[in-house]
């Protein structure tokens, strides 16, 4: 590489980090904590009680309300979250195509968990996930890869969508596999380590793999 070249790529790279380093300073000067090492991408807003720790990245289209605390190395993408809730360490949204993300209040995603934005995701108030590595998916590229389609293949029937509806006061164990499609009904419990691939009736307590009803919870405080 010549010097000429050398110098402007180093150049590119110092405007880059100035850049960024005002987009995160005007962050801070409106009240918002921002921990070192954080992105900051386009559409993205923060209200000003919002907390963002250490090396995670917000990417495009990001709401965070009142009271949100992100963890540290999250990468997030099309995703809304609600008042005073929490994404613990290492959450990934991704995903490949027109979805998005809606988190209620009160509600906590757990350590690793990841998130797929290729349709929507909805998730009410007062939801826990625990971690680690719960997954909610919203694709399937199982079709795809029998008929022996390369990986940047756009035709939607071999790779099919349906949106995850997660409704209010649920709880998800850690390690747990949600399927395109399916809705969890309020008040329900699915047990750790399960693979939820049918809908869950309220008031349920389901697990196993495939999950299955385990018992009707009745216990709920007024």
């Amino acid at each position: 590489m010549s010097l000429r070249l050398l110098l402007g790529y180093y150049k590119h790279l110092l405007k880059k980090s100035l850049v960024q380093t005002a987009r995160i300073t005007k962050w801070r000067m409106r009240g918002v904590y921002i921990a070192e090492g954080c992105f900051i991408g386009e559409n993205v807003g923060l209200d000003n009680t919002a907390q963002i720790r250490a090396h995670s990245k917000l990417f495009q289209h990001v709401i965070l309300g009142p009271g949100v605390k992100i963890g540290d190395y999250c990468m997030l993408s099309n995703i809304r979250v609600g008042e005073n809730s929490a994404i613990e360490n290492g959450v990934i949204c991704t995903g490949h195509g027109k979805g998005s993300i809606v988190i209620g209040r009160e509600s906590y995603i757990g350590l690793s968990a990841v998130l797929d934005w290729s349709d929507d995701i909805r998730i009410g108030d007062f939801v826990h996930i625990a971690g680690p590595s719960t997954g909610i998916w919203t694709h399937s590229s199982a079709q795809a890869c029998l008929s022996n389609l390369p990986l940047d293949y756009k035709g939607v029937e071999f790779r099919p969508t349906s949106p995850v509806i997660v409704e209010n006061n649920v709880y998800i164990g850690g390690n747990c596999t949600i399927y395109p499609g399916v809705t969890i009904g309020r008040h329900s419990i699915v047990a750790p380590n399960s693979a939820v691939t049918k809908n869950v009736e309220p008031y349920s307590l389901v697990g196993g793999v495939p999950a299955k009803m385990i018992r009707r919870i009745s216990n709920i405080p007024a």
